[in-house]
């Protein structure tokens, strides 16, 4: 089973529906791995991917390893899996109750100590992982067409509910998240940001444009996609700052089948962003310097290859990706692996073959 999301389709678009498409997937699991906070590390630097099944009736694993790839072991089946800020827990959507199992499972797994796997939630339909609060305390899902904040212990909240496009908590405390959440399934339809508290209270608006998305909270701001018209329907990235200041970040001319860009992860300064560029069955994981003015960016991944930007470490000096042939899609993975890449390029470090969307603490 491979984990779906909804993408909206560009307003310039001749879909009348949002589409699915399975890569999108590690760009929302990035969300959740974005360096931008700072925990104290109570474990060795490591990392998780999904594994290919090893028979076409077998499920996908998650797998856990440290950072280089080296003493990898299988937790147990899933179709997406997130390790918290601080690498003690590894959070994973697993198969629902019942035979077959329908629906999907919120559990979590314990790094160090020898706990039993715990399960947080239960649906019927199927969860996304959409991040991890920077002290472990929450994690956001979708849970059909809610928005739900799970906790370690205690009563989940259901945030809103309706079409969420991407979600990122704040980097450091107090937990807040922001999310996209559009008017309607259709096309065009109007997006914008919210932010909401966890201690309580209802959902703050961010964004009056409807053409705001995928928001990632950087320590400068929230990095998001926004929909430009001129001279094409683009996703480009801009950054909304203190005083609700809105600032372009890039202004790239694309042709198809690329729709335009979604942002990842950033370092701890917020100087180094990790990008995907998406398009129709395709991807390509971009690095961005948000030092410079203009920002400047470069493609990683060999020529030929989809690459999907995964996470980034903290200093920004290395990217996790995966890269394979073909579109990444259904749960094949075993012409994919998850390699370490220097953020400017370069020999990148092979740490796991036949695996995909990965996520690591570094």
């Amino acid at each position: 089973m491979r984990l779906l999301l909804w993408r909206r389709a560009p307003s310039g678009s001749s879909s009348t529906r949002w589409k699915r498409v399975s890569y999108a997937l590690a760009a929302m699991l990035a969300l959740t791995a974005t360096a931008t906070a700072t925990p104290a590390i109570a474990t060795a630097a490591r990392l998780t991917y999904i594994a290919a099944a090893a028979s076409t009736s077998a499920t996908p694993q998650v797998v856990l390893a440290r950072a280089n790839g080296a003493g990898p072991r299988s937790l147990g089946p899933a179709s997406t899996a997130v390790l918290s800020p601080d690498g003690v827990y590894v959070a994973a959507v697993g198969p629902g109750r019942g035979s077959p199992a329908p629906g999907s499972s919120l559990v979590l797994y314990s790094v160090g100590a020898k706990k039993p796997m715990r399960t947080l939630r239960i649906s019927a339909a199927q969860l996304t992982i959409l991040g991890w609060a920077p002290d472990d305390s929450w994690i956001a899902v979708t849970d059909g067409n809610s928005l739900v904040a799970v906790p370690l212990h205690g009563k989940a909240r259901v945030l809103t509910t309706g079409t969420i496009a991407g979600a990122s908590f704040a980097p450091r405390p107090p937990d807040r998240l922001v999310f996209a959440q559009a008017t309607t399934l259709n096309a065009g339809a109007p997006v914008n940001l919210y932010s909401v508290s966890m201690a309580g209270g209802a959902p703050k608006q961010l964004t009056h444009d409807g053409l705001s998305e995928y928001p990632l909270w950087g320590p400068h701001g929230i990095v998001y996609s926004h929909e430009q018209s001129a001279p094409g329907t683009t996703l480009q990235l801009w950054q909304l700052g203190p005083g609700a200041r809105t600032q372009a970040i890039t202004n790239v001319t694309l042709s198809a089948p690329w729709t335009g860009l979604e942002p990842v992860a950033l370092s701890a300064d917020g100087q180094h962003l990790l990008a995907n560029l998406v398009g129709t069955n395709d991807s390509q994981a971009w690095c961005i310097d948000l030092s410079t003015n203009p920002a400047s960016e470069h493609a990683l991944g060999a020529a030929g290859t989809v690459t999907i930007g995964n996470a980034i470490s903290r200093d920004g000096r290395e990217v996790l990706i995966t890269e394979g042939s073909g579109t990444l899609a259904g749960d094949d993975f075993s012409k994919s692996t998850v390699a370490v890449e220097p953020w400017n390029g370069g020999l990148a470090l092979t740490v796991a073959q036949h695996g995909a969307f990965a996520s690591w603490d570094r």
